[in-house]
């Protein structure tokens, strides 16, 4: 999941606060968290599999099951979990994510039981992002996109930086199991400083009710749609290049955990980057049109870094397939606020949650596709969902009147 993958929810509109940073310093670890169990996978999934003896026409499965555990967090903490104060579902998901990383160190003895363990790791993730966004979304009335800026800055460090020290890690001659005993261990310290530091609660929240999302589907079916199918697509495209890019380095080019960990590292540096870009880029162009460029660009690359002749040219061109993916999820997301009052949460919620579908989805097919065909041409098939992405880019245009106003 993306570091937006929170802003779903009943919350109701709160008084203007603006909370100083000594209440909102409690957010910050918990997005560092939250990107650190997701990042973690693409360095860990040689080295898993190895260790395991799972297949590679499987190894998709160990992804699945923490994104399923993830899309679970998001409907449970949406549809019942609204009277559990904030610092407690934060402290609980902090400390459930360093249990389940704990219990994959020293109890995961084959696939299945792996697999298990990590739907708890994906449900704590939810709970962590989820009411990090939720809380941001309550209390800060002013500035609020420097607020949510600063917690995006601390799930960019944890995505550039941890596929690094892994890497390095492994070559050092670190299990897989060692790294997850760190992180955990590092998630249980958080849970004790969160337990003791302030935090504003979030009030108003209600629970998401299933007749409001069928209001919401009557409002713009067609906006909806385009909203949907472009985060199944394009989230699942870019978890895909996220868990698999490190053995696809591995695999084709013979590479060391430390390089191999890298291409992730520098795709998310392409993705951040990317960011910064367009930022400067939407007084040019309207959203939708980013939207085609972006989707155009992530197709484009993502077919160069899987027929590149070298390792040195893929690791290269894996940051202009971040650049792709750089500012898909927050213009999609963007899209909800064009439905009214409460239903822009909703609209949110069904987006977030069909990207959570597609990161369970294409991560899954790449290994039976990597098997059958070869890890170049699985990693090329990558960029169809690119494609497909780009033609829900034009539905949104057009149902969201940018087409006519151009």
């Amino acid at each position: 999941m993306t570091e937006a993958g929170g802003r779903a929810g009943g919350v109701a509109a709160g008084p203007a606060v603006n909370p100083s940073l000594r209440h909102r310093l409690p957010l910050y670890p918990c997005q560092f968290l939250c990107a650190m169990a997701i990042v973690s996978l693409g360095p860990l999934l040689d080295p898993m599999m190895r260790d395991l003896g799972v297949p590679l026409a499987r190894g998709g499965l160990i992804s699945a099951g923490l994104f399923l555990g993830n899309v679970t967090g998001i409907v449970v903490l949406n549809t019942a979990m609204a009277r559990v104060p904030a610092k407690w579902a934060l402290t609980g998901g902090t400390a459930l994510q360093g249990a389940g990383l704990i219990l994959a160190a020293a109890v995961a003895r084959g696939l299945w039981s792996l697999l298990a363990i990590y739907l708890l790791v994906g449900f704590s993730g939810a709970l962590l992002n989820a009411t990090c966004w939720m809380w941001i979304s309550a209390h800060v009335k002013e500035n609020r996109a420097a607020a949510a800026l600063q917690m995006i800055l601390f799930f960019a460090l944890a995505m550039i930086s941890v596929p690094l020290v892994i890497g390095l890690a492994l070559d050092a001659g670190a299990t897989w199991r060692w790294v997850l005993l760190v992180e955990g261990g590092l998630a249980w310290l958080a849970a004790l400083s969160l337990a003791a530091a302030p935090l504003l609660d979030i009030s108003g929240r209600r629970n998401v009710r299933l007749s409001q999302f069928r209001e919401v589907v009557r409002f713009d079916p067609g906006l909806l749609l385009g909203m949907m199918g472009a985060g199944f697509f394009y989230v699942g495209a870019e978890m895909t290049l996220n868990v698999w890019l490190p053995k696809f380095q591995i695999d084709v080019f013979g590479a060391g955990d430390a390089w191999a960990s890298f291409s992730v590292t520098l795709f998310w540096v392409g993705l951040i980057a990317g960011r910064l870009i367009v930022m400067a880029l939407t007084r040019r162009f309207s959203p939708s049109r980013l939207l085609l460029i972006c989707a155009c660009t992530m197709a484009v690359f993502t077919v160069a870094v899987a027929l590149a002749p070298s390792q040195a040219a893929s690791l290269v061109l894996a940051v202009g397939a971040g650049l792709g993916a750089s500012a898909s999820y927050g213009i999609i997301g963007s899209y909800a606020g064009r439905f009214p009052e409460w239903q822009s949460a909703v609209a949110s919620s069904l987006f977030i949650l069909s990207g959570g579908v597609g990161s369970i989805a294409f991560p899954y097919i790449m290994g039976p596709l990597a098997d059958s065909a070869g890890f170049r041409t699985a990693l090329a098939m990558i960029a169809v969902p690119a494609v497909v992405y780009a033609l829900f880019s034009l539905l949104i245009r057009a149902c969201s009147g940018e087409a006519r106003a151009s």
